[in-house]
């Protein structure tokens, strides 16, 4: 065998210990998680009866991408107080800094309304409460059982949201 062959067989063999090197270290695959979120208020829980509250998420190293959309069926009770929602991991709490998305909500038949989804992690690090209408001059910053509608079965909310997770 030349030189030239043993140097080539040589390469090739550090080649292929490279390569098992880099699989070891290759990033798993991001996939999205179901989630099954809470839905809280603040003095009465609502129920979602017959109706859909679903979520998922993924996570790229320190983000989080939460979706949520629920459809409210006959038999879904709207408690009584502001909305929460739990989140699928906590956020992380650094002074000053909170997290936007967008929500829209849905009077079936009637109107559509855009939010701000807002997580508000000095408040809470682990629930999305804080839906404030973008509309100029306005002070709304919450969901309940009449605001911004008097929800019904068929009315639908959803909302993406992208945080850092403590």
């Amino acid at each position: 065998m030349s030189n030239f062959e043993d140097a080539v067989i040589q390469r090739i063999k550090q080649l292929e210990r490279e390569v098992e090197r880099l699989q070891k270290w290759e990033r798993p695959a991001y996939v999205w998680q179901s989630y099954t979120p809470t839905w809280t208020a603040a003095t009465t829980n609502p129920s979602i009866g017959n109706g859909t509250l679903t979520g998922r998420y993924i996570v790229i190293g320190k983000l989080c991408t939460y979706v949520l959309g629920m459809v409210m069926g006959s038999t879904t009770t709207y408690g009584s107080g502001n909305w929460a929602f739990s989140l699928p991991i906590n956020a992380v709490n650094t002074a000053g800094i909170n997290f936007y998305g967008v929500a829209h909500l849905r009077k079936v038949g009637t109107a559509n309304y855009e939010r701000i989804a807002e997580i508000v992690p000095v408040n809470s690090v682990s629930v999305i409460n804080m839906f404030t209408d973008p509309t100029q001059g306005s002070n709304s910053t919450k969901i309940s059982a009449t605001v911004p509608f008097t929800w019904g079965e068929d009315d639908s909310l959803g909302f993406e949201i992208t945080y850092e997770i403590a």
